[in-house]
């Protein structure tokens, strides 16, 4: 199954701030882009007289299509090494007007970080050059010696400073790394809605949190040593034991941290840093088997599909949960998706399920799940009239990450759901935790029903938008297209139940 190409970034995106113009050319078969360099740059070129004002760069294809889908990357990249560039020539700059005055600016830092590799080395402080020189490992500073006698460089030069680790190591705490996640990860960020990105940053903060509330300061990241970790993992095994935290939970904490230590030495181009979290873990007090939500109880499905059982449900919200109930579509699919997903005058009625890059401003935009969520989904039943009723999408929902409780309470409410516990849960300390169907449930009762007619594992993986390759441990190749996709949804659709006939004029009473 394809899909429609996303525009491409360049153009609904352009960096903040910047007056960049990027097009396409065609020169001898192949496509450039062509980009306006934005006037915030031009101090990179202040020494050598009047800057450029474009850059042309090869997307080293003859295919336009293919070509749009590289603008973005390659835009990006252009603009990486203009911000490396300007950082440097700021340094310079800085150095010359203060000589001998230390630096503290992470860009700087950066900047220094990269002049280094460039070269083909790691930077490393002076003191950190002598102690390696004093274990007999002098081999390095004199290749580095080397190199800038080859390069003709100056021993006062920015590039000698750099090569022989004459800037101190910038101190970013903890806390200001979980800030400066965004910036660390750009591409990680890129069409996430406002309620996507305001989690994905406080994922990191609560996290950071966590080890300044465990060692009571918010430690410089270079100086976090496993003994730090010990200590916030020592305090998360203890609510795992008492079941206050779940051991899944506790242990992606660590991961977390593990990968914004990561994140902070690979911004600053080290590559023989250690990571204090590694092997370092909470321990489960319980051994659990994998669950999933309780599926929906087809007899409650039944009741779904009569209009007047809903009472007085907001009427987005139950929309969202029919489309749900005949695509088998996570909430969060369903009630983001914008007007243009709407496919309701094809042959097929569907839904294109896929990321968004959203307006100008990032309204709009959306990251889904997995690669493999992307998919087409065929409208059957009452979620056909659901989106009939909805062409314009579910505005009072989108990006509302409190769906699935609204949702959850309104079912229980109408008696849609059952409101006993279906299971219980062991939890430490012999306690039982009860499991009650929820809203989410819904998708459960969708595969369940796939099965149940004798669909196999793998397709039904493929209309879940699943990642069947990850599944199966080996790569999945193929795809279901719409018609195929259809005629599956087809054979699980539930009908509502045939009304009772009206009485025949020869059974009404005499009068």
């Amino acid at each position: 199954m394809t899909l429609p190409p996303p525009l491409p970034h360049a153009i609904l995106h352009p960096a903040p701030g910047a007056e960049t113009v990027a097009g396409l050319n065609k020169r001898k078969g192949t496509y450039h882009l062509r980009m306006r360099i934005p006037a915030r740059y031009a101090s990179i070129w202040a020494a050598d007289g009047k800057p450029p004002t474009e850059i042309h760069r090869s997307l080293k294809t003859g295919d336009e299509r293919e070509a749009k889908s590289r603008m973005a990357v390659v835009e990006r990249m252009i603009l990486t090494e203009l911000d490396e560039k300007l950082a440097a020539a700021e340094l310079k700059a800085e150095i010359t007007a203060a000589p001998g005055k230390a630096t503290t600016k992470m860009s700087h830092y950066q900047a220094i970080a990269a002049m280094t590799s460039a070269r083909g080395f790691t930077y490393r402080t002076a003191s950190e050059l002598a102690t390696a020189a004093a274990d007999d490992k002098s081999a390095d500073v004199m290749a580095r010696i080397k190199s800038l006698q080859d390069a003709g460089d100056e021993p006062t030069s920015i590039e000698a400073a750099a090569l022989l680790g004459g800037f101190e190591k910038p101190k970013r705490t903890l806390k200001q790394l979980a800030n400066a996640m965004k910036d660390l990860n750009p591409f990680e960020v890129d069409n996430k809605n406002e309620q996507q990105l305001k989690d994905w940053k406080n994922k990191w903060l609560r996290v950071a949190q966590r080890l300044i509330d465990a060692i009571g300061r918010d430690p410089v990241v270079d100086d976090i040593s496993r003994d730090d970790i010990v200590v916030l993992r020592d305090l998360m095994q203890v609510r795992v034991k008492d079941g206050s935290l779940d051991i899944s939970s506790a242990n992606k904490d660590l991961q977390y941290l593990g990968r914004m230590i990561r994140d902070h030495h690979k911004s600053l181009d080290r590559r023989d840093f250690s990571l204090p979290t590694a092997d370092v873990r909470c321990e489960a007090v319980i051994r659990k088997k994998k669950s999933r939500k309780p599926p929906v109880p087809e007899e409650y499905l039944q009741k779904w599909v009569v209009m007047s059982n809903w009472g007085d449900t907001d009427q987005q919200l139950r929309d969202v949960l029919l489309i749900e109930l005949e695509t088998g579509g996570r909430g969060s699919e369903i009630f983001n998706l914008p007007p243009s997903a709407f496919v309701l005058n094809h042959p097929i009625p569907h839904i294109i399920i896929q990321e968004e890059e959203g307006d100008d401003t990032g309204g709009g935009a959306r990251q889904i799940k997995t690669t493999a969520s992307e998919r087409r989904v065929p409208l059957v039943g009452v979620a056909l009239e659901a989106a009939l009723r909805n062409p314009e999408g579910f505005t009072r929902y989108r990006g509302n990450r409190n769906f699935s409780n609204a949702a959850t309470k309104a079912l229980r409410a109408r008696g849609l759901i059952p409101t006993e516990p279906v299971s219980y849960k062991r939890m430490p300390g012999n306690k039982r935790k009860p499991v009650y169907v929820t809203a989410g449930g819904v998708r459960h009762s969708f595969e369940d029903r796939l099965a149940k007619v004798g669909v196999d594992m793998d397709t039904r993986g493929e209309l879940m938008g699943h990642d069947v390759g990850r599944i199966r441990g080996r790569q999945h190749y193929g795809d279901k297209d719409l018609s195929e996709r259809l005629e599956l949804h087809l054979r699980i659709m539930i009908k509502p139940p045939l009304s009772l006939p009206s009485p025949s004029q020869s059974d009404e009473p005499d009068q």
